[in-house]
């Protein structure tokens, strides 16, 4: 055969033609202020989300989209996520997204409040949370 490679091909003599440049996906436009309120359990044609499980999907590309200096404010409806462990998911998917967190308010229903009424162990499931973001 004499030629090299499988099927007798010349592989040394590869196309010419110039490398295509390969597509970057767009940048997502920003925002001052983005609100993050999944539902707790939402199933579509496009898939289910589970904020208990799958918050990450949702809270590192809400963060691309926060301006430099903007707010990034996230919610949790799920009694089963403590506010430390979703505070620190939040954080830590702003940080993959290239953000620094420089501040977190939490803010929190006043106690009168009927609409998110807190739990037999006296916590809430609602959380919420803004992320200050450079």
């Amino acid at each position: 055969r004499g030629r090299g490679g499988r099927g007798g091909r010349d592989f040394r003599s590869a196309s010419t033609k110039p490398a295509e440049k390969k597509r970057k996906p767009p940048k997502p436009e920003t925002f001052d202020l983005v609100i993050l309120d999944p539902p707790t359990f939402t199933k579509t044609a496009y898939g289910a989300v589970d904020i208990e499980n799958d918050y990450q999907s949702l809270a590192k590309p809400a963060s691309l989209c926060v301006t430099p200096g903007g707010v990034l404010i996230a919610t949790n409806h799920s009694a089963k996520v403590g506010l430390d462990d979703w505070l620190e998911i939040v954080r830590r998917c702003a940080t993959k997204a290239g953000c620094q967190v420089k501040r977190v308010e939490i803010i929190t229903p006043d106690d009168d409040d009927d609409d998110h009424p807190a739990m037999a162990d006296g916590k809430r499931p609602l959380k919420v949370a803004a992320f200050t973001l450079e």
